[in-house]
């Protein structure tokens, strides 16, 4: 007799795609077994279509309902879902437009969805109260070397070398029809960030950027504000990086939460 186990994995291989016959010879007869799993391979690749356009809903509108279905169906079979929980289904999905589109003419599709992915962490990511400036006002000087930020949980950096924000915006906060955007029109670099059941987006400067990168990767004052300060053969360095000005800007943004 078949065990329980083996059972579940080939009904579950016929719902996902896999070879039927095996599977529908232990379905009920009394309705034509394979049009059975056939609904329950439908539903699955609806549901997960479904989950990804609900996180991916500029891509959807870039590539038109009918492509995007079709891709769904693609990334479905190269990434099926392990869990039973869609919400993080989409995590591969920016890789897998690279790799698809990454050397045609939409290239900056993975960057799209990149974008998506990061607001989406940012609005289901947990509250977290402001920074309590009296215990920063309590910091010694002396102290500060060694210091570290925390940054807020709903906070997620972005980079790019293409317009992505403008992408988006043109696409899901504007119902006309997009106007075209000139791919070379500039790199971004931004803080997406939730606060108060909002959605901000922050644009920051090339020293602002390696620094909050630094301190997102708890790395301790002084070294963060190396960061910032980039290499001098960079184009973009920043060796004038206000530190008393990013601080007070992003302590107020609700972008540094704590210390420790």
């Amino acid at each position: 007799m078949i065990s329980l186990h083996q059972l579940q994995e080939l009904i579950l291989g016929a719902v996902l795609g896999a070879a039927t016959d095996e599977a529908t010879s232990l379905v009920c007869p009394a309705i034509n077994p394979a049009a059975r799993l056939g609904v329950y391979r439908n539903t699955v690749r609806g549901n997960f279509a479904a989950a990804l356009e609900s996180t991916f809903p500029a891509v959807r509108r870039l590539v038109g309902n009918g492509y995007f279905r079709r891709m769904a169906q693609d990334f479905a079979r190269r990434h099926p879902s392990r869990s039973g929980d869609l919400r993080h289904v989409g995590a591969p999905f920016p890789a897998y437009l690279a790799e698809v589109h990454g050397q045609d003419q939409y290239r900056y599709l993975g960057e799209v969805a990149r974008l998506e992915l990061l607001i989406e962490e940012a609005l289901l990511a947990a509250e977290h109260p402001p920074l309590d400036l009296t215990v920063l006002a309590a910091v010694p000087r002396s102290a500060y070397e060694n210091l570290r930020f925390v940054l807020n949980p709903a906070l997620r950096l972005f980079e790019s070398p293409y317009p992505i924000k403008t992408i988006w915006e043109s696409n899901v906060l504007n119902d006309a029809e997009p106007d075209s955007i000139d791919l070379e029109s500039g790199a971004e670099r931004l803080a997406v960030l939730r606060r108060r059941l909002q959605l901000q987006f922050h644009p920051l400067s090339p020293g602002e950027w390696r620094w909050l990168t630094a301190l997102n990767e708890d790395a301790p004052f002084a070294a963060s504000l190396e960061a910032a300060a980039g290499d001098e053969g960079e184009s973009d360095g920043e060796l004038d990086f206000d530190a008393t000005a990013a601080l007070q800007r992003f302590v107020a943004l609700g972008a540094i939460v704590d210390i420790r």
